[in-house]
């Protein structure tokens, strides 16, 4: 992991507590803090999301690599990310099953996930929607971490389906180098490239939804 991605990791949280401290301080204009701000803001990030798809070179190659066992490996991971967020409801107090859930379906997608929940939840106030908000971008920063960390061992140890699903959305990226990292498993990008793509369409679907 180089110390460029660690910075563009630690800088949407440094802008978090950087917000909350001027936020604090009373003096922030009015325009600043209506939801008109938000939702232009999370339109561009909407936007990009698809200018980074159809912009990928291979993006016409590996959609012809697409079949009904490539799709397999996005729908199991979705599957166990929901389970598992399920389960921390149980654990976790006062947050609900379906705010649970819309965190997890963030999938390692740390700011698009967090501009997401803070837009839907904005009818419940300010307050609930910018903690929720929070939990998502903090949970979703872990994942990737963890599988930055973790992503290459996995993969070494011939478990490279694994490694693509624990990466969630950042298969397709970040995590593409060290999922890739036994030369032996270079027949893993397609399906590590098409496991991101997938879960990056999913991400507002499944948030809308629990939202």
């Amino acid at each position: 992991m180089s110390v460029k991605h660690i910075a563009e990791i630690l800088f949407l949280p440094s802008l978090l507590v950087a917000g909350i401290i001027i936020g604090f301080s009373g003096i922030v204009p009015q325009w600043l803090t209506d939801g008109g701000l938000s939702s232009v803001l999370l339109g561009l990030l909407v936007f990009q999301v698809g200018l980074g798809l159809g912009s990928r070179r291979d993006f016409t190659e590996i959609l012809r690599t697409v079949s009904f066992k490539t799709l397999l490996l996005p729908l199991f991971t979705i599957t166990g990310t929901l389970i598992a967020t399920a389960v921390a409801f149980f654990i976790i107090k006062g947050i609900s099953l379906k705010d649970c859930l819309a965190v997890g379906s963030g999938f390692g997608y740390y700011s698009l996930s967090s501009m997401l929940i803070m837009q839907f939840k904005s009818a419940s106030g300010a307050e609930a929607a910018g903690m929720l908000a929070t939990t998502a971008l903090l949970a979703n920063i872990i994942r990737e971490l963890a599988a930055l960390v973790f992503c290459s061992f996995i993969s070494r140890s011939g478990r490279g389906i694994s490694a693509i699903s624990l990466a969630g959305i950042n298969s397709m990226d970040v995590c593409l180098p060290s999922i890739l990292s036994d030369r032996s498993r270079n027949n893993l990008m397609p399906l590590a490239i098409i496991h991101g793509i997938i879960l990056e369409i999913s991400v507002p679907v499944l948030i809308s939804i629990f939202c």
